[in-house]
């Protein structure tokens, strides 16, 4: 018993210490592992958390610029908030000595957010605050801090080190956040903003009103106006209603009840406290809850991005206090990404995340410009609430937080440019109707752009003035017309600009009010339209209406109009800000010519580029068509779109065409400059330019010095092109050999695309000469032999030389191809005599071995040469033999159709080119011979060499099988090859090779294999069955592959050896050696070398015993292991 409590109590120790320790690595690590999935850990994982997998996260995980920098301050558990626009925004938390309300983090986007409940946060009592700690025994939470802020909230001086340690700190955190953060997020698409924008509408003018007030019928109207359907309309309705806050059988909660009054329906927190309060059940199924919540959560997030942007809502800049609010709107988001996803807004993954984003928000009020009666002691919860307004009691001042949600001392507006964004997008609707039919929109609005009545609630509430209400029909107007060009909608833009004008001229006040977003509003939109016109000015050749004069036209006076309402505005605001100036009148300033030249010239450049881009790169072969395409379009822009610039600059026409004159001239150097042959394709282009030059000045608009200077290109083509035809052809042929995979051009054309482009290159080459004929007279035929001769040498040649490399044919077989002899004398007794009895894969790994020992230390040539076999495929050497033979026709070819009924030419290019002919023809053969080498002793080594007459022989059948296994092989030859007669060709070298073969496995293959004078007869039948297939006769014993006479002569000293020499005994095999040595008496007709190789495959006494006598003869070491080997065959 006491033995089991000790253990009993070793093991809580030793949990107790690695909690400990733990908790140490979590303090220690805490900003590697905040934003990872250790940023929260409860007591029911804690100590079964998988302690190497942390240990190899943190090795894994780079750590951030947080840990090169001490801290200065105790860093606080939420976010910073930098400055909003008049006011300094410090945390709303409390210092470290006070009690704090909330006792929650702002967690990473990917935690599981479980730490917080509604009754941690509503407990006041809670005085354990050490924001220091990783570990809150209040809730028994392991919390990983959020991003430090720069500054603690009582803290009113510091070094500047400190200063500069805590702005890395915040540079680093506010980049660990948008690296959080998935791109654009936060935008709503088109269809998703409508949808917010009738929402918005419906919280305004639908909730905002009394029922004896809503109008069904007129909200009808809009419905359809906007293109909702009534489906979408009664979810919006029971979505944005106000769900009820206490249930009737439960009177308790009456406090809370009060304490959870909604804000007004006007107000963006109205839609905050809807995520606060709405009703899960509402929705089918969870993926259009989230659509909703995301609609709502964006609008939020957008309005208090601005409010964050008060002074400058289009600033661009990044801004790490947005970048907080996206977070927590994030995890807000990815709350529902948890398994599983919460069930009710009072599930805590859920309401963690939102309590974080509601906390934030109402700091974020509390300290804007917008809450201006915040005093000390302000009853931060008295106020309306949705629609008939209410209040609490509950006190609060500027150091405590205050949730977005219960912040109702007044509504907070949609802030700008959100406002008018929304306004805007139902204001379209009300001014044009689309046609679904041929997806054209028609204006259906007040032609005086008076805003639909049913829309003046909507702009009212959102603060937007009937200044701002022009200035949005404005944008509208450019909207309409950037979904339809035309005449109307650009008409409607201009009227709807000179409206706003008049206003700037005489009523500059309304623009410039402070109290509204009218002037901002109206620099945006003029930024939009002078980027816009830009855009379209620079290119008007891109226009797609039907009326381009009259459009570029009035598209340059709204320019000019837009540009000078800019300008006053601008300096009317600077005016009146200037007591020095008060009184003055600034006119505005007027728009010159100059400030045309670059929209013509870049229009004009654009639209050359268009048309000159389906050309490039230009060359002399498309030159003339591209002239001839651009001629009309020269015209056609000069007549209209030039044309709707004439009345802002009187050269536009002179302006465009220099241009044009600019851009071509330099397309004319790229196609002439270096120009080095002769084809009719130059004459033609020529003649093109010239035609391009008599357009030019018939239009008399640019001197005749600015024309193109086309004669300076052409006038010494001829001899330049003469004399780099060498390089030309150098350079051709390397590129056409270099992109040859050799592999065949179709099922039917076996050779490769070298070749052919070779010679076509060459054709295309004497062609163009060809064409000149009649101007070179007598020197036509030297000019033929000239390039003929280029050709031969840098073409033919080469490319003979190159198959010859590629294909190592030129190379000795015995070096690349041929095995050594195995041949040693067999022993009495010993293992070689056993491995006789054997089974055959035994004896197949002796051979193997005994192959390979003359390769232990690596040749590396070998290397090379067995690199290049793999490479070189069977089917790749068949077509290098079609691609020489094709070029020995084409030789023929060439020469009787390109001696132009010449015969002295004829004779002089057939004795140019029959050095060519014969050294190809040689390298045809080498290759026909090689790919039979190859075939038998190196693609069928295993299947032929290795073995073949393997001791002990078979008396039935020996060969079959091996010779069948060439069969693959000699497939892919006739099926690679162009025509029969080279296939029987490559079918001869094969059957050489074999009989080579079976010469190796006779007299020098090893102690592998041994024969008796018996066995001849076996193997010369063997012989005569080889000699049947490959001359493949036919019913008439006809031989249709391999001939006759030329496998007898291939065959015929093999058959010797065999009838003459293996039949005989050993004792007559040695007197016949010894007869070499009797002065010629009684000489043996075959070689001492033949008779040992004969003797060292004999196993019986008399054989062996001669053979150990001439270890050291000369003529024995010649045939011994790794000799090469001279084949009779």
């Amino acid at each position: 018993m006491n033995m089991s409590n000790r253990n009993n109590i070793s093991v809580q120790q030793l949990e107790n210490d690695k909690k400990l320790l733990l908790e140490y690595i979590f303090e220690m690590n805490s900003q590697a592992l905040k934003y990872s999935k250790y940023s929260i850990i409860n007591d029911s994982n804690f100590l079964s958390l998988n302690v190497e997998e942390l240990i190899q996260f943190l090795k894994k995980s780079s750590p951030p610029q947080l840990h090169q920098q001490p801290l200065t301050h105790p860093p606080t558990q939420h976010p910073p908030l930098p400055a909003i626009p008049n006011k300094t925004i410090t945390p709303p938390y409390p210092s470290p000595n006070s009690t704090s309300p909330i006792s929650t983090n702002i967690v990473s986007p990917t935690t599981t957010t479980t730490i917080t409940t509604t009754s941690t946060i509503n407990n006041n009592n809670n005085g354990n605050n050490n924001n220091n700690s990783l570990y809150n025994d209040s809730n028994k939470q392991h919390l990983i801090k959020s991003p430090q802020s720069t500054h603690s909230s009582n803290s009113s001086t510091s070094s500047n080190s400190s200063i500069n340690n805590n702005n890395n700190i915040n540079n680093s955190s506010n980049d660990q956040i948008k690296r959080l953060l998935p791109e654009s997020y936060g935008i709503l698409s088109k269809d998703q903003f409508h949808f917010a924008s009738y929402e918005t509408y419906l919280l305004i003018c639908h909730f905002g009103r009394s029922n004896d007030l809503i109008d069904l019928e007129k909200e009808e109207t809009f419905r359809i106006q906007n293109e909702i359907s009534k489906v979408k309309h009664d979810g919006f309705i029971r979505a944005l209603s106000p769900p009820p806050t206490t249930s009737p059988t439960n009177k308790t909660n009456s406090s809370n009840d009060v304490n959870n009054k909604p804000p007004l329906f006007s107000s963006i927190t109205y839609r905050l406290w809807l995520l606060k309060n709405f009703n899960f059940s509402l929705f089918d199924t969870q993926e259009s809850l989230l659509i909703w919540l995301r609609r709502q959560l964006y609008i939020v997030l957008a309005s208090f991005s601005n409010l964050i942007r008060y002074n400058d809502p289009y600033d661009e800049k990044d801004n790490s206090t947005i970048n907080q609010l996206k977070l927590l709107c994030y995890n807000l988001e990815i709350s529902f990404q948890q398994d599983p996803p919460p069930q009710s807004n009072q599930d805590t993954t859920y309401l963690t995340p939102f309590n974080n984003l509601d906390y934030f928000i109402g700091n974020l009020i509390l300290k804007s410009p917008i809450n201006n009666d915040s005093p000390t002691n302000s009853n931060i919860s008295s106020g309306g609430g949705g629609g008939g307004g209410g209040g609490s009691n509950s006190s609060n001042n500027n150091n405590q937080p205050i949730q977005g949600t219960k912040y109702l001392n007044k509504s907070i507006p949609y802030q700008f440019p959100l406002n008018t964004n929304l306004f805007e997008d139902l204001l379209f609707y009300s001014l044009f109707e689309f046609d679904d039919d041929n997806g054209s929109i028609k204006f259906i609005g007040d032609e005086h752009f008076r805003v639909a009545t049913n829309l003046k609630p909507f702009s009212v509430a959102l603060k937007i003035t009937p200044t701002m209400e022009n200035i949005c029909q404005l944008n509208c107007f450019l909207l309409a017309y950037h979904t339809e060009p035309n005449e109307r909608n650009l008409k409607r833009l201009q009227l709807s600009l000179n409206a706003i004008q008049n206003l700037i001229e005489h009523s500059s006040s309304l623009i410039q009010d402070p109290n509204t977003s009218a002037g901002p509003l109206l620099k945006a939109t003029l930024k939009n339209i002078a980027q816009w016109l830009v855009k379209f000015l620079s290119d008007v050749h891109s226009y797609r209406g039907t009326t381009p004069i009259k459009d570029i036209h009035l598209c340059c006076s709204i320019y000019v109009q837009s540009r000078e309402m800019w300008n006053y505005l601008s300096t009317s605001s600077s005016s009146s800000s200037s007591s020095s100036s008060r009184n003055s009148t600034v006119a505005p300033l007027k728009t010159s010519e100059s400030s045309f030249i670059s929209f013509i010239t870049s229009s004009v450049s654009k639209h050359y580029q268009r048309i000159s881009e389906q050309f490039k790169p230009l060359t002399l072969e498309n030159f003339s068509e591209f002239v001839d395409s651009l001629i009309p379009e020269i015209k056609l822009n000069l007549d209209v779109y030039t044309s709707g610039f004439k009345e802002f600059n009187s050269k536009a026409k002179t302006l465009a065409l220099t241009e044009v004159v600019n851009l071509y001239s330099a397309d004319l150097k790229t196609v002439f400059a270096d120009v080095y042959f002769l084809s009719p394709m130059l004459i033609q282009s020529v003649q093109s330019a010239s035609n391009f030059q008599i357009m030019l000045e018939k239009l008399d608009l640019i001197s005749k010095e600015s024309l193109p200077p086309i004669k300076t290109y052409v006038s010494s083509v001829i001899g330049t092109w003469c004399q780099n035809q060498e390089k030309d052809f150098t350079k051709w042929f390397e590129n056409i050999f270099k992109l040859d995979k050799f592999t065949p051009l179709d099922k039917d054309v076996k050779h490769s695309s070298s070749v052919v482009d070779m010679f076509t290159m060459f054709y295309q080459t004497i062609s163009t000469l060809a064409k000149m004929k009649g101007s070179l007279s007598d020197n036509f035929p030297a000019f033929i032999l000239t390039l003929s001769a280029l050709f031969n040498a840098n073409c033919l040649l080469t490319y003979n030389t190159q198959i010859e490399q590629m294909t190592m044919c030129n190379q000795s077989k015995q070096t690349t191809l041929y095995p050594n002899s195995l041949n040693e004398k067999i022993q009495n007794k010993g293992k070689i005599r056993k491995s006789i009895s054997t089974s055959s894969n035994q004896i197949s790994s002796q051979l193997q071995s005994s192959l390979t020992m003359s390769k232990a230390i690596p040749d590396p040539n070998q290397t090379v040469i067995q690199t290049k076999l793999q490479t070189m495929t069977l089917q790749k050497l068949c077509i290098c033999v079609n691609n020489l033979d094709y070029i020995l026709l084409n030789i023929n070819t060439y020469i009787n159709e390109h001696s132009f009924n010449n015969e002295t030419l004829r004779g002089k290019l057939k004795e140019l080119f029959s050095s060519t002919q014969i050294t190809i023809a040689d390298t045809l053969k080498s290759l026909v011979d090689f790919i039979g080498t190859r075939v038998v002793f190196y693609d069928c080594k295993q299947s032929i060499i290795e073995p073949m007459y393997v001791a002990p022989l078979n008396p039935k059948d020996r060969i079959s099988d091996i010779i069948e296994s060439l069969s693959p092989h000699l497939k892919t030859i006739y099926n690679s090859t162009q025509s029969l007669e080279r296939g029987n060709d490559i079918l001869a070298s094969v059957s050489r090779s074999f009989l080579q073969a079976m010469e190796f496995t006779l007299l020098y293959g090893g102690p592998t294999r041994y024969f008796q004078p018996k066995d001849a007869e076996l193997i010369e039948y063997d012989l005569e069955l080889a000699k049947d297939f490959f001359l493949d006769r036919d019913d008439n014993g006809v031989a249709t592959a391999v001939s006759d006479e030329l496998f007898e002569s291939y065959v015929g000293n093999l058959r010797k050896v065999v009838q003459l020499l293996m039949d005989l005994s050993s004792d007559i095999l040695i007197e016949q050696y010894d007869s070499h040595n009797n002065n010629n008496k009684g000489k043996s007709q075959f070689s001492k070398e033949t008779i040992l190789c004969v003797l060292v495959h004999r196993n019986d006494k008399p054989s062996r015993s001669f053979i150990k006598k001439k270890l050291n003869d000369p003529h024995y070491l010649s045939i011994k292991k790794n000799s090469k080997i001279n084949f009779l065959t």
